[in-house]
């Protein structure tokens, strides 16, 4: 009879203890179904990633919400334009001229040219929503020059002296501003840039180069291997994107415009203008593809550094500014929920630029961001 009354009471354990294993795997697969259901619904509202190029892009994150992210943009140049012809360093030491001429041992053309030159930008950023419109962001720009410069004789521009390679590195202009979300839905989306470049990257950097009386001396580098502009600058732009099903499509406007007349040292680089347009397609889910289109129009330099001095290439202020026209294509790999790694290529397929300057061979970028929902 005991025997009895034992075995029921295990038998009535076991099924008390099946019936409570079963409802907790059965809630497991309940939350499972709806985190599930809650990733496709995620899935639908996000737009198509925009290219890995595109500045003050960065997602749409809700209220209290941010994104972070690093983003890498490399730069070479070879050779040398006139205008949108190439142009051999040698016939550009012989016609080129020199805005220094008439002041002592300056000869009427140049004598210092670049043969090829790179940058490197590693870019930081983190952009954090205040309401369900605005978003703040912050950029700190960590970049690095190289250019390898021919020297030719000052008394004979026929004559080569050789090359040396000069370089400037460190922080470059942080910038601080605001997104705001014009129109946000699950197919289109419109973003406004207001962001403020504040003067913080050197404009005194200087190496040591090799002069055209053969001797190796230290100076202040051109314009264009500075660190920054040297001004308060205003970045502003407009983008849109939107997306159909496994296509997508934007366009951007992006303006750069310096507030003040000029720097410390008195110049000040020219309002630059830039609009690009782009197409992607999704492949799947987590892998875009996208091509662009991008141009540029920017002015000479105005005013002048009295420490940039010389017949060197990068010395004078009419060459710098011009148009470039390039196109590009990239790959945006959403590897996790809200984490994604873009990389883009893009070469020049048309080039305009004022006076005499280096030839852009390419630009690519690599962006990763980390959305926080």
């Amino acid at each position: 009879m005991i025997k009895n009354i034992l075995t029921i009471m295990m038998f009535t354990l076991a099924l008390a203890t099946s019936a409570q294993t079963f409802a907790k795997y059965s809630d497991v697969d309940k939350k499972h179904m709806v985190m599930s259901e809650k990733m496709k619904n995620l899935k639908k509202k996000l737009s198509i990633p925009p290219a890995a190029g595109l500045f003050g892009v960065y997602g749409l994150p809700k209220k209290g919400q941010f994104v972070i992210g690093v983003n890498y943009q490399r730069y070479e140049f070879s050779g040398l334009l006139k205008g949108s012809n190439s142009i051999s360093a040698q016939q550009t030491a012989l016609e080129a001229p020199n805005q220094f001429f008439g002041k002592p041992l300056q000869p009427a053309t140049l004598r210092v040219v670049p043969k090829k030159s790179k940058a490197d930008v590693i870019l930081p950023f983190i952009n954090y929503t205040i309401s369900d419109k605005v978003s703040l962001v912050a950029l700190v720009p960590l970049t690095k020059k190289q250019a390898t410069l021919e020297t030719f004789s000052g008394a004979n521009p026929n004559v080569s002296l050789g090359t040396n390679t000069v370089e400037s590195k460190g922080l470059g202009d942080i910038k601080l501003g605001a997104l705001y979300k014009l129109h946000d839905s699950d197919k289109h989306h419109v973003l406004v840039d207001m962001v403020l470049s504040l003067p913080t990257g050197s404009i005194k950097k200087e190496d040591i180069a090799l002069t055209p009386a053969n001797t190796m001396q230290s100076a202040r580098l051109g314009y264009g291997l500075q660190l920054g502009s040297g001004t308060l600058d205003a970045l502003l732009g407009v983008s849109y994107w939107g997306k159909d099903k496994r296509w997508g499509w934007g366009a951007q406007y992006l303006a750069t415009i310096p507030l003040e007349d000029k720097n410390s040292e008195g110049w000040r680089y020219d309002d630059k203008h830039e609009a690009t347009v782009w197409g992607s397609y999704a492949w799947k889910p987590s892998l875009v593809s996208s091509l662009r289109l991008r141009t540029e129009h920017q002015g000479k330099i105005k005013g002048v550094d009295s420490n940039i001095y010389g017949p060197g290439l990068g010395a004078q202020t009419s060459n710098y500014g011009g148009n470039l026209t390039e196109a590009s294509i990239g790959m945006n790999w959403t590897y996790a929920r809200a984490k994604n790694i873009s990389i883009e290529y893009a070469v020049p397929i048309s080039q305009n630029r004022n006076g005499y300057q280096a030839e852009r061979d390419s630009t690519i970028s690599i962006s990763w961001r980390n959305a926080f929902f």
